[in-house]
């Protein structure tokens, strides 16, 4: 809010909002794009087999979705950059 010189309350509604917007598009699917931030879509996992962490026991992991988000090259960059000044 500072930073854009506006109310916390308006920085609070843009981005839920956002958040809002999001969720429908990636209900219906559809892939959403950041422009120099990256693109969220949603991915199908198809059925496999699998374990339960306690026992051991095998189970099936039914066919899935699930986001993801594939950063830009402009934000991977900005992160490999900030990761090189911590070390």
């Amino acid at each position: 809010a500072e930073i854009g010189g506006i109310t916390k309350k308006a920085a609070r509604e843009g981005l839920e909002l956002f958040i809002e917007t999001l969720m429908d598009y990636m209900a219906e699917d559809e892939k959403v794009m950041i422009k120099g931030f990256g693109r969220f879509e949603m991915k199908t996992y198809k059925e496999r087999k699998g374990r339960v962490p306690l026992s051991g026991e095998e189970c099936i992991i039914p066919e899935h979705k699930k986001m993801r988000f594939y950063a830009s090259e402009r934000l991977a960059d900005k992160i490999e950059e900030m990761q090189g000044e911590e070390e």
